[in-house]
């Protein structure tokens, strides 16, 4: 759990601002003198954007966290290996 620390930490900080962000840049959109339309447009293209950035943001710090996991279990595994032959 340790590897996933900062990732997890870094996600709901990045989480946060995303709603924060949205919802602000919705309520702008709302208000704008714009048809219902455009207004329906400009908000999917705000919440793809938003998705995008975010998913940019965090994938990073969950694929380091993932690899050192995944480094450690083989380390693990390959030194229970090497004990059970060296038993043998």
């Amino acid at each position: 759990m340790r590897h996933f620390k900062l990732p997890l930490i870094v996600t709901g900080i990045t989480l946060v601002i995303a709603l924060i962000a949205g919802i602000a840049i919705v309520t702008v959109i709302h208000r704008a003198k714009i048809s219902d339309h455009e207004k329906k447009a400009r908000a999917e293209k705000l919440g793809g954007g938003v998705g995008g950035v975010v998913l940019l943001i965090i994938t990073p710090f969950w694929l380091i966290g993932a690899s050192k996991f995944g480094k450690e279990r083989r380390a693990a595994l390959a030194a229970e290996q090497q004990a059970k032959s060296d038993e043998a």
